[in-house]
């Protein structure tokens, strides 16, 4: 499924200091997105209000921010809806993996992690999920 780029997932991020996940994310790093969902994710982390700020900095220096879709949260609950009906216990997929998923996929984006969830929600929405590492 061709992209016109990836929007970066925390599970991504996190491990960019993994030498595997650090190339394969170099090697996308002129098509790589966030979304607001994801900032949020990736600042969560931070251990102070500098770091916090300084995280911040650095997302919006490295990678363009796409907006959400203006009926996200519609999206996200029939995603939801169809993940339960799907394969029963597959609703409780993280909540912000939800909201990245129908953002990647309004803009016709993929998302590279290194979880789960991702390949999860590509069994029933057409989502490019590319797992690092």
């Amino acid at each position: 499924m061709a992209v016109a780029g990836w929007i970066l997932d925390k599970s991504a991020a996190a491990r960019a200091s993994d030498p595997v996940v650090g190339a394969q994310i170099a090697e996308l790093a002129r098509s790589l997105f966030v979304c607001r969902v994801s900032e949020l994710e990736q600042l969560y982390s931070a251990r102070s209000a500098r770091h916090y700020d300084e995280l911040q900095s650095e997302l919006h220096a490295s990678f363009p921010v796409v907006a959400a879709p203006p009926d996200l949260l519609e999206r996200a609950l029939t995603l939801q809806r169809d993940l339960a009906h799907h394969h029963g216990m597959w609703h409780r997929t993280p909540i912000p993996d939800l909201l990245i998923a129908e953002t990647a996929i309004h803009h016709g984006l993929g998302v590279v992690h290194v979880d789960g969830d991702y390949a999860r929600i590509a069994e029933v929405r057409p989502l490019a999920a590319r797992r690092l590492g």
